[in-house]
């Protein structure tokens, strides 16, 4: 039985993508798969049981069949952090040894996850180095990719896990970045006896936002376009500036998503008639009558919310990666990224995987 651990440097780098998208494709080549998170930092409550969230979503989306409560036998709550500062919580690593021998029954592979990055559970005495030592993992790297600096704590990293950090993959390269990932950073980590397992590149619909969770995160009143709160914004655009620069950006990002203040008629006008996913007036300043009829017509929803434009762009910006993963349309085409960039044959040849 193989386990693979993936984890990373910082948060939010995709790594529950990569894991939806290994289990996808070790299920297809004929293995029996395990999902395995040892610690969840996402607490809620289903049936009468608190889990966590992601771990909640992976056992639905592929219909696991080991309890929900094994999968993630620990779930951080307040509560445990507070009972941890008083004194040191003890058991935990019992809970999840015997959590994970009962996960790994009859599979070829259990995939085991983690929420924020390698240091998390330090304080609780299962990190990541404990977690690898504990279940006898491999550990992939997923790390959005950006300069050299993340090569620099890749392998300064190697040199503390040793052999089983198998490698890395990179997650969101922008165009910029493509031939030299390919080109100069592959070869070299080659050299340092690192591998490099693909490179997934920046991809719009992955970084869009659900108007729904706009509304609810944003805290927003809508007063037009409530029947169209289903769609996905990729792109924002801030409506600070004169109306024909304004339509010159717009025309370059269309279904964006529009910050403007309130009292900008002028601008919201021009973006509903454009047909822009939806409108977030900040200033707590509602929309007048004419701006809500032609929203209505065209679908458009519109937010209103009480902070400045400024800090309605820096929560919008926050939330960009926690919401990477939340629909089924975004989750069917990040598997697809994954299968297509991720190599998948040296995967296998490191872990000693044959497909059947």
């Amino acid at each position: 039985m193989v386990t693979l651990y993936i984890t990373s440097i910082e948060r939010h780098c995709g790594k529950k993508l990569i894991t939806m998208g290994l289990i996808e494709r070790l299920r297809r080549d004929g293995f029996k798969v395990g999902y395995f998170k040892p610690m969840g930092h996402f607490p809620i409550k289903v049936d009468n049981i608190i889990t966590d969230r992601g771990a909640w979503l992976i056992y639905r989306l592929f219909e696991l069949e080991d309890p929900i409560e094994l999968i993630c036998p620990v779930v951080v709550t307040q509560d445990l952090i507070m009972q941890n500062y008083d004194r040191d919580v003890t058991g935990l690593q019992e809970r999840i040894e015997d959590a994970f021998e009962k996960i790994s029954r009859e599979k070829d592979v259990v995939i085991v996850g983690c929420d924020n990055n390698f240091s998390e559970g330090s304080s609780l005495g299962v990190s990541g180095i404990q977690l690898i030592k504990l279940l006898n993992t491999s550990a992939l790297f997923v790390e959005r990719y950006a300069c050299d600096f993340c090569i620099d704590f890749l392998l300064e990293l190697k040199k503390v896990i040793g052999d089983p950090m198998i490698g890395v993959v990179f997650n969101q390269v922008n165009d910029l970045h493509v031939d030299e990932v390919k080109k100069l950073v592959l070869p070299f980590l080659d050299r340092k006896h690192m591998t490099l397992f693909g490179s997934l590149p920046q991809d719009t619909l992955l970084g869009s936002i659900g108007v729904s969770d706009l509304v609810d995160h944003l805290s927003a009143d809508v007063v037009g376009g409530k029947d169209k709160l289903d769609g996905l914004v990729e792109n924002f655009l801030v409506g600070g500036m004169q109306v024909d620069k304004f339509i010159s950006y717009l025309l370059k990002k269309p279904g964006s998503g529009i910050i403007v203040g309130g009292d900008r008629t002028d601008i919201q006008l021009v973006a509903i008639e454009n047909g822009v996913k939806c409108l977030i007036l900040s200033g707590n300043l509602y929309p007048n009558n004419t701006i809500v009829t032609r929203a209505e017509a065209k679908g458009v929803p519109i937010l209103v919310v009480k902070d400045d434009t400024y800090t309605v762009a820096k929560n919008v910006k926050a939330m960009v990666g926690q919401f990477s993963l939340q629909k089924r349309e975004k989750i069917d085409h990040g598997i697809k990224l994954v299968g297509q960039a991720f190599d998948f044959e040296k995967l296998y040849e490191r872990l000693n995987l044959v497909p059947r």
